[in-house]
């Protein structure tokens, strides 16, 4: 049987990775508390359901805060996500039933799932 070379090289070796720049957040908390309290008042209205939304909301506000600069600095590129209402509704709806349907096993999974709808809705757009 014959063996093949292995290359040992870290994968983010110099060599091997081509930078297109570096992410920036621009999130203060100002921000961040205005949110967190826009989301409790919303909840306190809708007697619980709006913290449903919670997740969706905070992760789309710290997508909406990243931005990309060049080696100078300059910002480039900034990441947009254009998830919607009506779509994150149906999506909580949807792992709401998933989790009481399943006796809570499926929570844990919830999160994943989040993390990939969320970033299926998000773009990188040139600035």
């Amino acid at each position: 049987m014959l063996k093949q070379k292995v290359d040992h090289r870290p994968m983010g070796s110099a060599e091997s990775v081509a930078s297109i720049g570096r992410l920036h957040l621009e999130l203060d908390a100002f921000a961040v508390i205005g949110h967190v309290v826009i989301l409790l008042l919303f909840a306190i209205v809708t007697f619980g359901i709006g913290v449903i939304f919670f997740p969706y909301a905070a992760a789309k506000l710290i997508l909406n805060s990243i931005f990309i600069s060049d080696e100078f600095g300059r910002p480039t590129a900034r990441l947009r996500c254009t998830m919607g209402w009506a779509e994150q509704t149906g999506h909580a709806v949807l792992w709401a039933l998933l989790v009481g349907f399943t006796g809570g096993i499926m929570a844990p999974f919830y999160v994943f799932a989040l993390a990939q709808f969320v970033i299926r809705r998000t773009e990188l757009v040139t600035i």
